[in-house]
């Protein structure tokens, strides 16, 4: 068993969100209903959150975290989950929404994996806070399909 680390994590995370956005940007250049091309376009620009919680903290925090090891390495979101969403060429807003909350757990799972082993207290308010982004953009993104502003 290999020993992984925060870093290990958050770079995995962070590819993960980068396949978020590519996945968005994709829907977005091929959908040809404008709630949609909105709706992706803003989803694809806005999936930077481990960079953003990292700037907060001092480089010695930063460098603390990510070199602290865990004990075992959380299964982690992958590509499964961005193709196992099949979403037609023509898809509704309401099937991106539904979409983007299923990838939303993704990350949500992933860090409360590293939340359920001991860590230091930096590393756990760290996860929490990523859950506590992931889980309000979750509330935000049903918001949206139960206003059925698109």
């Amino acid at each position: 068993m290999a020993i992984a680390t925060v870093d290990d994590v958050l770079e995995h995370a962070e590819r993960f969100e980068q396949m978020l956005a590519a996945f968005y940007s994709d829907v977005c250049e091929h959908s040809s209903r404008e709630g949609v091309r909105l709706l992706t376009d803003y989803m694809s620009r806005h999936r930077e959150r481990i960079v953003e919680a990292l700037k907060k903290m001092s480089p010695q925090q930063v460098q603390r975290i990510c070199s602290a090891p865990l004990r075992y390495e959380p299964h982690a979101a992958n590509c499964a989950c961005i193709k196992g969403i099949k979403l037609p060429d023509n898809a509704s807003a309401a099937e991106v929404l539904d979409a983007a909350v299923l990838l939303d757990e993704c990350l949500i799972s992933l860090y409360r994996q590293v939340l359920l082993q001991p860590v230091d207290q930096e590393i756990l308010e760290l996860f929490e806070s990523l859950v506590r982004t992931e889980q309000r953009d979750e509330i935000q993104l049903k918001k949206i399909k139960a206003m059925d502003y698109f």
